[in-house]
């Protein structure tokens, strides 16, 4: 099995949008994840997220929870209408520590939660395993494709070997021992 690693081209790094309402929440994370290879977008609130996201949809979100406007919760539902977790990871970042947030957080679509202050250590390793995740489901649906488009090939194949109204339909042995139509 592969492992992830985030590529330093500018094409190849993996997108990360950090959503906090906190400026030095925000830098930290910011700093912290381009320093190993990440490239950053942040914002401030869940509308601008959702817009960001609308646009170009990064590879994972860091998402706050308690936020004015559009809390944390709200962008995760909003986010999850639209995609799945396997396509779009979310971790909420937040203060909240209580069991009952992590439950609510988890049952709302969230990927994984941590308690701030964010270890970065931790963090890196979460997001390693969630873009290796996805990195395997996008690897899934590749194969899926073509697999479903070998079967479409094969099926038209088939349907172009039935005689046609007017010809013959008695098989034909080839010399090859393989049946045939005339």
């Amino acid at each position: 099995m592969t492992t992830y690693q985030p590529e330093l081209g500018r094409s190849g790094q993996k997108r990360v949008l950090i959503v906090d309402d906190i400026e030095d929440n925000r830098i930290l994370l910011d700093r912290g994840l381009k320093s190993c290879g990440y490239a950053t977008e942040t914002c401030e609130s869940g509308r601008e997220a959702l817009s960001i996201i609308s646009q170009k949809v990064p590879d994972i979100v860091l998402l706050d929870w308690m936020m004015p406007d559009l809390s944390g919760m709200d962008t995760l539902v909003a986010i999850r209408q639209l995609y799945d977790s396997a396509r779009l990871p979310v971790i909420m970042c937040t203060a909240m520590d209580e069991e009952m947030s992590v439950v609510a957080a988890i049952n709302a679509g969230a990927t994984d939660y941590m308690v701030k202050p964010i270890s970065l250590p931790i963090l890196r390793a979460r997001m390693k395993v969630h873009l290796e995740q996805r990195a395997l489901v996008d690897t899934l649906d590749t194969q899926k494709m073509l697999a479903e488009q070998r079967l479409t090939d094969r099926t038209r194949a088939m349907f172009d070997q039935i005689p046609k109204r007017g010809q013959s339909s008695t098989p034909m042995v080839a010399r090859d021992g393989r049946f045939g139509r005339e």
